[in-house]
């Protein structure tokens, strides 16, 4: 895959070059760059002239303007924006020159309080959509060693449920739904084929622009069978830029990221790219059990000693932009890569010393979009990718196992493997095409259309080497799945805005499923599985004052399962063909107030009521003493929750803010059906009314933050950042199960971090320290897997 990948790079380069070169003929000059506000985030419908020439351009919706085939000569660039503060910069053009000038706008206080600010940042009116989305700007945090896991996990009523250090898998929990219940996108794009070693852990911050988090309905452009929310993560927009930085530290991780980007913009050629590379030994200490045949004989602290991770890898695009063709006209590819070491399994019962994963991810893509596209008003998108994943599994040990102190245990005349009692040494090989296309159509200002059809087919081949004959890896397992959306808008006033949708998804599997277990006529077969379902709801907000939102949003919904649920992961996750979509009802009502006090004191305040009713809630079945689980559905459950938050900003020195979200999430089911061996049938559900095992019901975030410019230096800054996090005490399983002495509980959880980071020539040296979990507390999260005690992080980065 490298020298590929090599040549790749290399042709994209020369063209580049290339192209640069060619375009130093031109003559015209040419004004570009981008509007923010002092926050960090882009204006849109910003005016940029060159004054007293009649000259000029309107910021688009990224925040960027162009003005092209200046005459060379002395002009003043005046910059001006409703509620900020005009500014004015004086430019010296030259033949030919391509002048980029960025520009950050200061609200007008005064002018504030006087009228109503009509142009705002794309975070806000993100913020400000009908549906309940929360919208996060990264710039204060680029200096920060965080990664978007770190980032989302601060936001109400998102918990990440950790299975350890660098590299661990992830649960992402958002309002009490988990897992693939919530879609995550880059750049509107969907990232389930994007490989496990491109997932948000392994997403430094200084590569994000903003990241959106849509809490319960889902928008029809995002193409998707999210249950219960779906999380954009917006990347680095700028046409012209360079970004680098590495960090080190506690448990000999290593983390390098590279990005970067060149715009031409006579001809609206570009090429961008980025490059990250993550490494840790992840050998933090852990409270476990010593064992001794099959008692515990106490418990001690150890280092982890079979954990190391590290993963790669490289996203590259060229093409064209900003065309009267095309907006957007790029291909790309990414190239992924990861080898990790495998430490426990579903719980800390057991130790590993010689079990490894690892997996390669090829992934060529094209992109397209086009506003105004024929017509007036008609917008068009088109994202297609195809996905080539293998994973290698080994487990190839041969009657050894280890204990906590990394001491092998010899069991003679044993093949056993470590993980089971056969050996393997599997692969598996994913093929997936994914197609997204959405089309928008105004109609006139108060009525427009949104049409979404999304169309991914996955297919998975086994091999396992140590038992090429087994059965159920020669039957097929693909997975196709098609969702079509439909979305009208209307927007009666400016102080009101109501999204009605309807989405059909559409699903067909082909697997395999053993029958008669354990019967003289125990076999496995070939099945189909085939559905259809529809949803649909509504999304609607009303400013009662100019900085008070109230929003409401429904919406009946699906989620097919993912080919990890029905097929498993070869690994600890088990397959089950039986497992069926789930459906949810889901309705949020919120309200948002933003008002300013004596000029300088900014208040952000935000709530919503959340209340979800699911059926067949797909869900991971955990048994404490077994490494194993696999994929289940419930019957009912119910979520009835509250979240509020609040931000305070003072002179753009002092931020303070927190959060706060409470889920109560039970099962409703009356009865549930057991197949045993006793007897086969519905029976009593003993565990109606408990709250979910395993999952957070109350959790809550404060951060706290200093900034001071000129400090030893111009141009300089100083940043001081402290964030605190709280979980509640909470069941590892069914609340009803076990004596009250003996019950599995994770405790009451809190973590508190501190970073400290210093900038120098306007942000373009920068150096970052960081100290996460301060007091060395005992962290825990999914199955009370531990996390790292107390760790010590240095950033340094580089921005051109």
């Amino acid at each position: 895959m490298n020298a590929p990948l090599t040549l790749v790079i290399g042709i994209l380069a020369f063209i580049c070059f290339s192209n640069r070169l060619w375009s130093q003929g031109l003559d015209g000059a040419s004004v570009y760059g981008k509007v923010s506000a002092t926050s960090g985030d882009a204006l849109v419908g910003v005016t940029v002239m060159l004054k007293n020439t009649g000259i000029g351009a309107v910021t688009n919706t990224e925040g960027r303007f162009q003005i092209s085939n200046i005459p060379a000569g002395s002009y003043v660039l005046q910059v001006s924006f409703v509620g900020f503060e005009a500014q004015e910069k004086t430019l010296q053009l030259k033949a030919a020159q391509k002048a980029e000038v960025d520009i950050n706008l200061k609200e007008d206080i005064a002018l504030l309080n006087e009228v109503e600010v009509t142009g705002k940042s794309l975070v806000r009116e993100v913020n400000e959509q009908p549906f309940t989305v929360t919208a996060i700007s990264a710039k204060d945090l680029y200096n920060s060693t965080s990664d978007a896991r770190d980032v989302l996990n601060r936001v109400s009523g998102v918990r990440i449920l950790e299975e350890g250090g660098l590299g661990s898998n992830l649960s992402f929990t958002l309002n009490g739904f988990s897992g693939d219940q919530v879609k995550f996108f880059l750049d509107g794009i969907p990232m389930d084929n994007f490989g496990s070693s491109l997932s948000i852990g392994n997403l430094p911050i200084n590569t994000i622009e903003r990241i959106e988090v849509y809490k319960g309905v889902v928008p029809v452009w995002l193409g998707t069978d999210a249950l219960g929310g779906a999380v954009n993560i917006i990347t680095n927009q700028k046409n012209n830029f360079l970004d680098a930085s590495y960090s080190f530290g506690s448990f000999n991780t290593h983390r390098a990221s590279l990005g970067g980007a060149y715009t031409n913009h006579n001809n609206g050629f570009t090429f961008r790219g980025s490059l990250n590379y993550n490494y840790s030994d992840n050998n933090y200490k852990v409270w476990v059990p010593i064992v001794a045949g099959s008692n515990v004989d106490g418990w001690t602290e150890v280092e982890r000693f079979h954990d190391r991770y590290q993963s790669g890898f490289v996203k590259l695009e060229t093409g064209w932009v900003d065309r009267k063709w095309a907006d957007n006209l790029l291909i790309g590819i990414i190239a992924s890569a990861n080898d990790q070491q495998v430490q426990t399994g579903t719980t800390m019962a057991r130790a590993y010393g010689g079990l490894t994963r690892n997996s390669q991810t090829l992934v060529p893509t094209l992109r397209y979009s086009k506003d105004n596209l024929f017509i007036k008003g008609l917008n068009v998108s088109l994202y297609s990718a195809y996905n080539n994943t293998k994973s290698v599994i080994a487990d190839t040990l041969k009657g050894v196992t280890y204990n906590w102190l990394g001491e092998a245990i010899y069991t003679p005349g044993s093949t056993n493997g470590e993980y089971i009692s056969a050996r393997t040494f599997t692969t598996m090989t994913d093929d997936e095409f994914t197609s997204q296309l959405n089309t928008g159509y105004v109609i006139t200002p108060k009525h427009s259309l949104a049409f979404n059809y999304s169309l991914s087919y996955f297919k998975r081949e086994i091999f396992d080497r140590e038992h090429p004959d087994k059965p159920e890896n020669q039957f097929p397992r693909s997975l196709t799945k098609q969702v079509v959306g439909l979305a009208y808008k209307f927007d009666p006033s400016k102080k009101w805005s109501t999204t009605l949708f309807g989405k059909l998804f559409l699903q067909k599997a082909e697997t395999s499923k053993q029958f008669d277990f354990a019967l003289p006529t125990q076999r496995t077969e070939a099945i189909e599985v085939t559905r259809n379902n529809v949803g649909y709801g509504f999304a609607s907000t009303y400013f009662l004052l100019p900085k008070l939102q109230l929003k409401a949003s429904y919406e009946h919904t699906y989620r097919m399962p993912l080919a990890t649920e029905f097929f498993g992961n070869g690994l600890f996750t088990q397959a089950n063909p039986d497992l069926g979509p789930e459906q949810s009802n889901n309705l949020n009502i919120g309200a948002a107030y933003q008002f300013t006090l004596r000029g300088d004191h900014h208040i952000n305040l935000e709530s919503s009521f959340i209340y979800r009713n699911s059926e067949d809630l797909i869900y991971q079945v955990v048994q404490v003493a077994s490494p194993e689980t696999y994929f289940d559905n419930l019957d009912e459950t119910r979520t009835l929750g509250v979240e509020g938050s609040i931000q305070y900003l003072w002179r753009e020195t002092l931020r303070l803010g927190g959060n706060i979200t409470y889920q109560n999430i039970t099962d409703q089911a009356d009865f549930i059906y057991n197949e045993s061996y006793t007897g086969t049938g519905y029976q009593r559900n003993f565990q109606k009314g408990y709250r979910l095992p395993n999952t957070p019901y109350l959790f809550a975030n404060a951060n706290a933050g200093l900034s001071f410019k000129d400090v030893g230096l111009q141009e300089s800054a100083l940043n001081l950042n402290y964030y605190y996090n709280f979980v509640e005490q909470y069941f590892l399983s069914w609340a009803e199960l076990g004596s009250t002495n003996n019950k599995k509980v994770i405790p009451r959880q809190a973590s508190h971090n501190l970073e400290l980071s210093y900038s120098l020539n306007e942000g373009k040296y920068n150096v970052a320290l960081e100290c996460r979990n301060l007091t060395d507390a005992r962290l825990y999260d999914r199955y009370y897997l531990q996390k790292p005690g107390r760790a010590f992080y240095v950033k340094l980065r580089y921005v051109l």
